[in-house]
């Protein structure tokens, strides 16, 4: 994939990952013809796990959630969210406590109801990326140690309304966005370290879906990387830059098949191998990967869901070394079209498959929807929105152990 001459790669043939991973099936083509075989005759892995609630509701708050991403900064656990009548939200907790605190970023209004966050640490400030309801971009931003928000509008809806943004740093370097537009383009942003101007560049041409951007280290070259996935109906695309120059470089990690699209795709990164999930019309959801300086992709089917059950918004995340054991794995979560709550693992660089666990059910009282996924030190958390009353709530699940505990954020 990255190389020093920024050749660009036309990924469809897979090969092994790196730390030995073989590519199950040859081509990404024939990884979604077999998902069509498979539609009809395939359940998806059995599922359990246990739950523990702890209610912290932040009273006094009176309009139902609907969005909420979630980051780590180091010793805080922190979550973007917005409700009903547009406000934009950040809720935070010190790791290893269990109080829930909340702070209102920005208020919305006639017109600029704020929607779709994503939430980054930067090293030294949590930041936040959100569009309003007419299509204008805003990076919101609370410098560590301080209680007050600074914001910035960085693109208006006058070339085209901006879609979900996607956020990511480099620690203490420079902070990313990318956002795609309904005229046809898909844009980042780049705010330099010790910079006080954003840099706008025009990734593609195209009508894409909602991209994610991600930051990663090439030890091969030494430096910091810039990595974009989105889709673009039966496509799947991937784009790279290095930090230390200017300049986009396009792969195709899919073309897809015949009646497939991609509805979502999302990005992490190991320190040695890039990850990204993607879910599809017909409801399974796959997982690529491609060593950092690699070249081409390896895909895998994570869960084909059959029947009625359509998989809906993956996130991926990297555990890294778990408890000082240098064993490490790839977790998504996703929701159901009934609304149930799901997770994957895998021992991340094996040929294991992909095991899955219900992390909550779908019933008269709950309705999961646009879940996030983070890694902490300890732990894999994840921030979700039951639709039915609106409340903001965490999951969280230590390492090397079964049981997810429960947290109500706030209630709707």
């Amino acid at each position: 994939m990255i190389s020093e001459d920024r050749s660009t790669t036309v990924a469809g043939i897979s090969r092994p990952r790196a730390g030995g991973l073989p590519a199950p099936l040859a081509l990404a083509g024939a990884l979604l013809m077999a998902l069509l075989l498979a539609m009809a005759g395939l359940a998806s892995p059995a599922a359990h796990a246990a739950s523990q609630q702890a209610a912290s509701p932040l009273a006094g708050h009176h309009s139902k959630y609907n969005f909420s991403r979630i980051a780590y900064t180091g010793s805080r656990i922190v979550i973007a969210g917005t409700d009903s009548t547009g406000d934009l939200y950040m809720f935070w907790q010190k790791q290893g406590t269990p109080a829930w605190h909340r702070e209102r970023v920005a208020r919305g209004g006639r017109g600029h109801r704020y929607a779709k966050p994503s939430i980054a640490w930067t090293g030294h400030a949590v930041a936040i990326a959100a569009v309003n309801t007419s299509g204008d971009l805003f990076y919101f931003a609370q410098p560590q140690g301080h209680s007050g928000w600074t914001h910035r509008e960085l693109g208006t809806a006058s070339g085209g309304k901006y879609g979900a943004p996607s956020i990511a740093a480099v620690a203490d370097g420079p902070i990313l966005i990318s956002a795609a537009r309904n005229s046809g383009k898909l844009a980042s942003f780049e705010l330099a370290s010790s910079s006080s101007g954003w840099t706008k560049t025009t990734v593609a041409s195209g009508n894409f879906g909602a991209p994610s951007i991600i930051t990663c280290f090439d030890s091969l070259i030494s430096q910091n990387l810039a990595l974009i996935t989105a889709p673009a109906g039966g496509t799947l695309d991937f784009w790279w830059e290095r930090l230390d120059h200017t300049g986009w470089n396009q792969e195709t990690v899919s073309n897809g098949a015949s009646g497939v699209t991609f509805t979502g795709a999302t990005l992490a990164a190991t320190n040695k191998t890039i990850l990204l999930t993607t879910s599809l019309n017909i409801g399974a959801v796959l997982e690529f990967a491609q060593a950092i300086g690699g070249s081409g992709w390896a895909g895998q089917t994570v869960a084909v869901g059959p029947g009625s059950t359509i998989y809906r918004n993956p996130q991926i995340a990297w555990t890294g070394a778990t408890d000082g054991n240098p064993v490490s794995y790839d977790v998504i979560t996703a929701t159901t079209g009934d609304g149930s709550l799901v997770f994957w693992w895998a021992d991340d660089g094996s040929t294991n498959s992909w095991t899955e666990e219900t992390i909550a059910s779908s019933g008269k009282h709950a309705a999961y929807a646009n879940p996030g996924i983070a890694i902490t030190s300890k732990s894999v958390v994840i921030s979700v929105i039951n639709s039915k009353p609106g409340n903001v709530e965490f999951w969280l699940q230590k390492f090397t152990t079964t049981p997810w505990r429960e947290q109500l954020v706030a209630k709707g």
